[in-house]
C-alpha cells in the first residue's frame, strides 16, 4: 500500500511539472483594512460569451486557470464592502492584487438571491452551505450537523458513519473538550453564525496524522463591523430525569481588539442500562447493571485578537472546564446451571466519585509576508488535565434458596488519580505561487501522564490496601513533526499532494515494569479531482494515518463491577495504523457516490477475557486485529421545493477482521448497510414555524471482532422563530420508539458473550435561544498546535 501511494505522489508531480505552464492565469488577493478578506466575489467576463465566478478563500486569494489571451474584466464584490472592476489585457499570467473599501449602504432591506449548491465537492473535502439549508433556521451547531449526510449524533456523540468518533474543529482549531463540555460548547453557537461545515473523511498532510476517523470544520461567518454580538440558551431535557443546561456567547470587537468569551453549564443525571449473558460451558452469567449517572457540568473560554500592525495579528485564548460526577448503581448476576434453574445470585451495590478540570492556554501569532497571501502562523499551546476517581463497592452472594452465603459479604475501594501535562508548539508556512501553492510546517509536542492505581478491601471497619493492586503509571510521549502540502490546478484537474513526518518516543514505567520505543513514521497524502463538465467531477484520494490509543486506555486503573469482574487500560498499548483509499463522483450537486477502501494494521480493542475455571471477566484493550472496510455512499440532496429539504444517505460495507491473539476467533466477516433520511418542513411563508421528521437505520452487520444487531430511530421536532428571529424556540422528541438499543455478541476463549444496552436516548427536549447585538462580528481564524494531544485526554 504504501508503494502504491509513493507511485501516486511521484505520478503525480509529474503531472504538475509538465503542466505548469500550458495556460494562463490570473490569481491574487483581496484585502480590506489591511486584512485578507474571506469569501469575496470574484467574476471574470470578457463581455460576451464568457463569465466564470469564484469566491476568496482563507487566505483571501483568488484565482482563474485555462484562460485564453484576451481582454478580461474583473469584478469584486461584497455584501460589507464597495465593488471595484479591473480590466485586464492578458497575454501571459498576471497577478492581480486590490484593497476594497468598507460600504456605508445600508443592507437591512436588501434581498440577496444568490445561492450555493447545498453540497459542494471539493478536491480533500466536502462542504455543507448552511447559508443554502433550510435544517440551519432556528437551530444550534450539534443539532445541524446531525442534519448533514454522512454525520450522526447519537446521545450528544459526533460520529461519521461506517467510523468512530470525530474531531470537531472550529475555524481549523480543534476544540480541547471533553464530549460533555463540546456537546454543550456546540449548543451555545447558533447555526446563523455558521457560515459551512466541511467534512474531511481522509485529512491532508497539513492536519496532524492522529486518528482514522476524520475531521469535522465548523467554520463560522466573518464580517468586519464593529460593536457587540452574542447569544443566549437555555435547555430542559426529560429522558427517565430532568436535565438543565444553560449558557451563551458574546465577541466585541473596537478598532484592532477582538474579545470574545462563553460559558456553559449543564446539570442532571441519566439512566443507562446494561445487560450480558456470559455463556460457560456448565453455568449463564446473566449480568444486569442499573446506574443513574450525576453531572454538573461547567466550562468557559475568554479570548483578545490584537491586530498590530497591517500584516501583524497576535492572540491569546484561555479554557476551563470540570466535572463532577457521581452514580448510584447496582449489579446483579445470576448464574444458572445447565438445567436453567438459579445457582446464586451476586449482588453489588456501588458508587463512584469523579472530579476532572482541563485548563489551556493558547497563544498565536499571525504574519502576512507579502500581498501575494504568503503568511507564517506560529501557536504556542499548554493543556493540563486533573481526575481523581473513587469507587466503593459491595459484595454479596445469595444462594439458589435465597439466603446469604456466610461470610460472602465484602466491601471494597478502588480509586485512582491522573495528571496530564502537554506542551506543543507548531509553525505554519503557507507560500502560494502563481504555478502551485506551497504549504510548510513544523511541530513538537511533550507530553507526560502520571497515573495512581490502588486498591482497598475493608478489614474492622478500615480500608486497608492491597500492594498487589497498587502501581504508579508514569507516562512520557515526545513527537517532533515535519510536513509539506502542494497544490496546483491545470485546467480541469486540482492535485494536492503531501507527506508528514512524525518522530516520537515513548517511555512507559509502571511498579513492575518499564516501556521504552522510538520510531519515526512517514504519512503521505494525494488528493485528485477532475471536473468533467458542470455537472460531473470525480475525486480519488489517498492517505495514511496512525491512531494514538487514549491516555485512558493506557492507565492500568482497574473499574470492579463485583469479584469476579473488573475493566482495566494496558500501558504497553501500541497505535495502530490505517491506510485509506476514496473514489467519488458529483452528479449535480446534487447525487455523491463515493467508493472506499480502509484497512487497519495492528488496530486495539477492549475485549472481555473469560476463564472458564476460574469464571473471572477481565475487560482490557490489546492490539490484535487487522481489518479490512469496503464501503459504497450514497448521499442525494431534494431541495427544490420552497417548503421541503431533504437529505438522505445509503450506505453499503463489506467488513473483514482478522485477530492475531489466540483467545479470540481467528476472522469474522460480514455485509453491513446504514440508512438515514433528514426531513424539514416550512409551515407559513414567513419561514418562521418549521417541523422536521429525521430517521435512521443501522443494518445487522459486524464491528471488529462483534457481530452487530440491527438498531434504528425515530426524531421529531418543531421550531418557532420570533422576534425578527432573534428568539428561537424549538422543542424535540428523540428516539420515539425507544429503538436505539446496541445489541452484539461476540466469542472469546470459547465462550459466546452476548449483549444489550440502552444509553437512556429517548428524551423530550426543549430549547429557547435569544442571539442579540450587532450581527457583523469579525471572528479570526486560531489553529492552535496540540490539536492531536488534547483529544486523547477524552
Amino acid at each position: 500500500m504504501f508503494k502504491f501511494a509513493s507511485f501516486l505522489l511521484f505520478a503525480s508531480m509529474l503531472l504538475l511539472v509538465n503542466g505548469s505552464s500550458a495556460q494562463y492565469k490570473i490569481d491574487g488577493n483581496v484585502f480590506g483594512e489591511g486584512v485578507a478578506l474571506v469569501a469575496i466575489s470574484v467574476t471574470i467576463t470578457n463581455g460576451s460569451n464568457f463569465s466564470k465566478t469564484t469566491q476568496t478563500d482563507n487566505l483571501g486569494r483568488f484565482f482563474f486557470n485555462d484562460l485564453k489571451k484576451e481582454n478580461y474584466l474583473l469584478l469584486f464584490s461584497s455584501v460589507d464592502f464597495k465593488k471595484i472592476q479591473r480590466k485586464i489585457s492578458l497575454n501571459a499570467d498576471t497577478i492581480v492584487n486590490v484593497d476594497l473599501e468598507k460600504s456605508t449602504i445600508e443592507l437591512q432591506n436588501v434581498e440577496i438571491q444568490f445561492k450555493k449548491a447545498l453540497i459542494e465537492k471539493k478536491v480533500d473535502r466536502t462542504i455543507f452551505n448552511v447559508d443554502g439549508s433550510v435544517a440551519a433556521i432556528g437551530t444550534d451547531a450539534l443539532e445541524l450537523m446531525s442534519k448533514v449526510p454522512g454525520i450522526r449524533v447519537v446521545n450528544d456523540r459526533v460520529s461519521l458513519v461506517g467510523k468512530g468518533s470525530i474531531n470537531i474543529m472550529i475555524n481549523d482549531k480543534i476544540t480541547p473538550l471533553s464530549e460533555d463540555d463540546l456537546a454543550n460548547y456546540l449548543r451555545s453557537i447558533p447555526s446563523d453564525h455558521i457560515s459551512k461545515i466541511e467534512v474531511i473523511t481522509n485529512p491532508s498532510a497539513k492536519y496532524d496524522a492522529q486518528g482514522n476517523n476524520g475531521l469535522i470544520n465548523i467554520v463560522l461567518k466573518k464580517a468586519v463591523a464593529e460593536g457587540f454580538k452574542g447569544a443566549v440558551n437555555l435547555g430542559f431535557t426529560q429522558a427517565s430525569h430532568p436535565t438543565g443546561s444553560g449558557g451563551g456567547n458574546l465577541s466585541f470587537r473596537r478598532d484592532k481588539i477582538t474579545l470574545f468569551t462563553n460559558f456553559n453549564i449543564r446539570k442532571g443525571s441519566t439512566v443507562p442500562f446494561e445487560q450480558s449473558n456470559i455463556f460457560y460451558p456448565v453455568q449463564t452469567w446473566n449480568v444486569v447493571n442499573k446506574d443513574r449517572n450525576f453531572r454538573v457540568v461547567p466550562s468557559g473560554q475568554l479570548g483578545l485578537d490584537y491586530q498590530i500592525s497591517k500584516n501583524t495579528t497576535a492572540g491569546l485564548s484561555y479554557n476551563a472546564g470540570q466535572t463532577d460526577f457521581h452514580s448510584e448503581e447496582n449489579i446483579k448476576t445470576t448464574v444458572f446451571n445447565k438445567a436453567g434453574e438459579i445457582d446464586s445470585i451476586l449482588n453489588s451495590d456501588a458508587n463512584a466519585k469523579i472530579k476532572s478540570n482541563y485548563k489551556t492556554g493558547n497563544f498565536y501569532w499571525k504574519q502576512l509576508i507579502d500581498t501575494m497571501g504568503k503568511q507564517l502562523v506560529i501557536n504556542a499551546d499548554w493543556f493540563k488535565y486533573k481526575d481523581d476517581n473513587h469507587r466503593f463497592f459491595d459484595n454479596t452472594t445469595f444462594g439458589r434458596d435465597g439466603g446469604i452465603v456466610p461470610e460472602s459479604f465484602a466491601q471494597y475501594l478502588s480509586s485512582s488519580r491522573q495528571n496530564i501535562g502537554l506542551y506543543t508548539l507548531k509553525a505554519d508556512l503557507d507560500l502560494p505561487y502563481k504555478a502551485f501553492n506551497l504549504s510548510l510546517g513544523a511541530k513538537a509536542s511533550f507530553i507526560k501522564n502520571q497515573s495512581e492505581v490502588s486498591f482497598f478491601k475493608m478489614k474492622n471497619d478500615i480500608y486497608e490496601i492491597d500492594k498487589g493492586q497498587t502501581n504508579l503509571f508514569n507516562y512520557n510521549e515526545n513527537t517532533q513533526a515535519l510536513y509539506f502540502n502542494l497544490n496546483k490546478t491545470f485546467k480541469k484537474w486540482d492535485f494536492q499532494m503531501g507527506l508528514r513526518s512524525e518522530y516520537t518516543q515513548i517511555e512507559g514505567i509502571s511498579v513492575n515494569s518499564t516501556t521504552r520505543e522510538d520510531y519515526l513514521r512517514l504519512f503521505p497524502t494525494l488528493f485528485i479531482s477532475y471536473r468533467k463538465n458542470e455537472k460531473s467531477e470525480f475525486s480519488l484520494n489517498y492517505g495514511r494515518r496512525i491512531n494514538r490509543p487514549a491516555y485512558k486506555k493506557l492507565n492500568p486503573f482497574r473499574w470492579y463491577s463485583n469479584q469476579y469482574s473488573y475493566a482495566e487500560g494496558n500501558p504497553f498499548l501500541r497505535p495502530s495504523y490505517n491506510n485509506n483509499i476514496e473514489l467519488s463522483h458529483t452528479y449535480s450537486k446534487v447525487l455523491t457516490t463515493t467508493l472506499s477502501f480502509n484497512n487497519t494494521n495492528d488496530g486495539y480493542n477492549n475485549v472481555n477475557f473469560t476463564d472458564v475455571n476460574t469464571n473471572i471477566q477481565i475487560l482490557r484493550p490489546v492490539n490484535l486485529m487487522t481489518s479490512y472496510q469496503y464501503q459504497m455512499s450514497n448521499s442525494i440532496v431534494f431541495n427544490r421545493l420552497k417548503w421541503l429539504e431533504s437529505l438522505n444517505q445509503l450506505d453499503v460495507f463489506y467488513i473483514r477482521s482478522n485477530s492475531s491473539i489466540a483467545q479470540t476467533l481467528p476472522d469474522l466477516n460480514g455485509v453491513g448497510a446504514y440508512f438515514s433520511t433528514s426531513n424539514q418542513v416550512i409551515f407559513n411563508k414567513i419561514r418562521t414555524l418549521m417541523g422536521e421528521v429525521n430517521f435512521w437505520y443501522q443494518f445487522p452487520g459486524v464491528n471488529d471482532l462483534n457481530k452487530m444487531k440491527s438498531q434504528y430511530r425515530l426524531d421529531i421536532g418543531f421550531k418557532r422563530l420570533l422576534l425578527d428571529n432573534k428568539l428561537q424556540l424549538a422543542l424535540n422528541m428523540a428516539d420515539i420508539l425507544k429503538s436505539g438499543k446496541d445489541r452484539y455478541s461476540s466469542i472469546v476463549n470459547g465462550i459466546n458473550q452476548e449483549y444489550r444496552n440502552y444509553y437512556d436516548s429517548q428524551y423530550l427536549r426543549l430549547t429557547v435561544r435569544y442571539n442579540f447585538g450587532n450581527d457583523k462580528i469579525k471572528q479570526q481564524d486560531r489553529k492552535p498546535g496540540n490539536e492531536e494531544e488534547r483529544r486523547r485526554s477524552n
